[in-house]
């Protein structure tokens, strides 16, 4: 593989970028076996979002991302055409903006979730990313749930993302997929002895959540 997708394993943002593999990867980032914009999609949507951070844990007000927390227990759909269209729409945007104003993912995501910030190329970032939400929800078949997007408040601060009640409905199907299946991997057994985690997607089943904002 030529490139690979990186979360920084502690972050403000918990977003993925695509990363060369030609040089030694830090140990203090989380890598993803992929490259392709359907994945980088999944990984930058506020589906995977809530649930990363909801199930990992915080170095002070820091997400620290936990893969066998927060992402063998995803249950993950299957790629469709639009995620990768959106996902690779992202990384071909905001690679140059971030070069262009000499901003990392932390600072340029300050600006993305600042309501005062309203510049045509901030403003064009929002819209990907509404547009990568709708596509990833649209993959899960979840085409009834009001996204909402607009600045709410979540227990990280004001973010520029979907609504509180949109936020609690996903983390509860997701939650309802995720026993799904592992019912099914136990069923066919999948799952590893005692209760271990299984890498395969939607793997592990965990305890239903208290829901936050």
């Amino acid at each position: 593989m030529n490139q690979v997708l990186a979360i920084a394993q502690i972050s403000r943002t918990a977003m993925p970028v695509r990363v060369h593999t030609g040089p030694v990867l830090s140990n203090k980032t989380v890598i993803f076996a992929w490259e392709d914009g359907g994945h980088l999609a999944l990984l930058s949507s506020a589906v995977h979002g809530p649930w990363a951070h909801l199930y990992s844990s915080t170095l002070r007000t820091d997400l620290q991302y936990t893969p066998t927390d927060c992402f063998e227990t995803f249950p993950t759909p299957q790629i469709t055409t639009r995620m990768e269209t959106a996902g690779d729409t992202l990384d071909a945007y905001r690679r140059p903006v971030m070069l262009e104003r000499q901003l990392g993912l932390t600072a340029l995501y300050k600006q993305v979730h600042n309501n005062e910030v309203g510049d045509s190329e901030i403003a064009r970032l929002r819209e990907i990313h509404v547009e990568i939400d709708r596509a990833v929800t649209d993959a899960y078949g979840w085409d009834d749930i009001s996204l909402d997007h607009g600045f709410h408040e979540t227990a990280q601060g004001v973010r520029f993302t979907i609504s509180a009640s949109a936020r609690r409905e996903v983390l509860e199907r997701l939650l309802e997929l995720n026993h799904q299946r592992h019912a099914e991997e136990e069923a066919g057994g999948v799952t590893a002895a005692k209760g271990r985690r299984t890498a395969r997607k939607g793997g592990g089943a965990i305890q239903a959540p208290l829901f936050g904002p």
